[in-house]
């Protein structure tokens, strides 16, 4: 793959006209609230309706699913057959995804089953036998699928990878590239990320033919809309904090952490604390129950959701106060996608982080992805001694050297 063209966003949304988009689904977009595109939409639904490859990278919350939604809403309008396959790292987004699919193709003949873990086989088999235009799957629960032979990927005509670099951090890249190797060569595939690692440039030239690229803003960015804070404290604190800044905060608070066992062992120290409208979200949870979470915490049912990384890509939420890094994330990247949660839509936000001295190779990670310190208050002074600093907390070592160890699909 060569070098795309990378084309930027415009200094003012253009409006939907423009696009290419035909009057029933402009009409159904302006009734719905939707009156301008955003910059990912703007740029990226004339290149996708005109059946090119696309590279696409824009900050979390700036419109990324109805970018490619949309035009293949158009372009398949009325037609018979499965068409469209998407995937997406979790169940939660598979389920956001396709009710956009349902949203707007609904009304114009097209169909979406989801296809993800924690659902009867029945179920999805049913939803086969109609021949949906759209797929949208989780990589593992479709490769399921493709090992039974309950589906056949040669009439695709259209795949999506949403949120690739999230897909590949997850372990996913084996069954990317089973998925890939069964759709005809000759599809248009359409790329979407909101970081842009060497893994993903190197997915990207696999699989795309000489694909345009969108970029709106740095793909490490951070919202604008977000107020940083990094605290140091002590592991044995954390907890204190936390209670501390709850009290203080008022709205919807998202508290990320670095595994299961801790999310439920928050949880429970929350809940001694009198903290009664907190819930949590993780893999090991049933998807009824993580759905039941998810709309709780959007309802305003639930004021605090502790969630691991995994769990955590599928909060699509708009209105999130804060989020709150309880523990500082392994990846770099994972810092960007949590804080993304909150700020959205041109909405303000704070981020908070708690740091403990054994984070210090991890926050440097961070800071070099972002271009720029978390926080400019004072710091602790850093050791003398040279080497061998590992993270006690989670027993893995700081710093770039432990970027070769992945997190695997099901650790969260």
């Amino acid at each position: 793959m060569t070098n795309p063209p990378e084309i930027q966003a415009p200094s003012t949304p253009k409006n939907w006209a423009e696009l290419g988009l035909s009057s029933p689904l402009i009409d159904q977009l302006l009734a719905s609230g939707y009156h301008h595109p955003t910059p990912v939409q703007a740029e990226a639904i004339p290149l996708a309706l005109d059946g090119r490859d696309l590279l696409a990278s824009a900050q979390t919350g700036t419109g990324k699913t109805a970018a490619f939604v949309l035009p293949l809403v158009e372009r398949f309008a009325g037609k018979e057959g499965t068409f469209c396959l998407i995937l997406s790292p979790t169940r939660e987004i598979a389920l956001q995804t396709h009710a956009v699919v349902e949203q707007f193709g609904r009304s114009r003949g097209l169909r979406s089953a989801p296809l993800i873990g924690g659902v009867d086989y029945k179920v999805d088999e049913a939803a086969l036998r109609g021949y949906p235009q759209f797929l949208v799957a989780t990589p593992g629960r479709l490769c399921d699928h493709l090992e039974r032979g309950n589906i056949w990927l040669e009439f695709i005509r259209v795949v999506v990878l949403d949120e690739a670099d999230r897909m590949l951090d997850m372990g996913f890249a084996d069954q990317l590239s089973k998925i890939m190797r069964e759709c005809p060569e000759d599809r248009q595939t359409l790329l979407f990320s909101a970081t842009f690692p060497k893994t993903v440039e190197v997915l990207a030239r696999k699989i795309l033919h000489d694909p345009a690229r969108v970029a709106i803003g740095k793909t490490s960015a951070t919202a604008a809309t977000v107020t940083q804070r990094l605290k140091f404290v002590r592991e044995e604190s954390k907890n204190s904090e936390l209670l501390h800044l709850i009290d203080q905060e008022k709205g919807s608070i998202i508290v990320f952490v670095r595994s299961k066992d801790r999310a439920t062992r928050l949880w429970r120290a929350l809940h001694s604390r009198g903290i009664y409208d907190a819930n949590t979200i993780h893999s090991d949870k049933r998807q009824s129950d993580r759905e039941q979470a998810l709309n709780e915490f959007r309802e305003g049912k639930c004021r605090i959701l502790i969630a691991t990384d995994v769990a955590g890509r599928g909060i699509h939420v708009d209105d999130v106060a804060h989020v709150v890094n309880y523990d500082i994330p392994l990846e770099a990247e994972d810092y960007v996608h949590r804080i993304g949660r909150t700020g959205r839509k041109g909405a303000s936000g704070q981020a908070t982080s708690f740091a403990t001295g054994a984070d210090r190779g991890l926050l440097r990670d961070i800071e070099r992805l972002l271009g720029h310190p978390i926080d400019p208050e004072a710091r602790p002074p850093e050791p003398r001694a040279e080497g061998g600093s590992s993270d006690r907390s989670s027993g893995r070592p700081t710093g770039r050297h432990n970027r070769g160890h992945r997190r695997g699909p099901s650790q969260n």
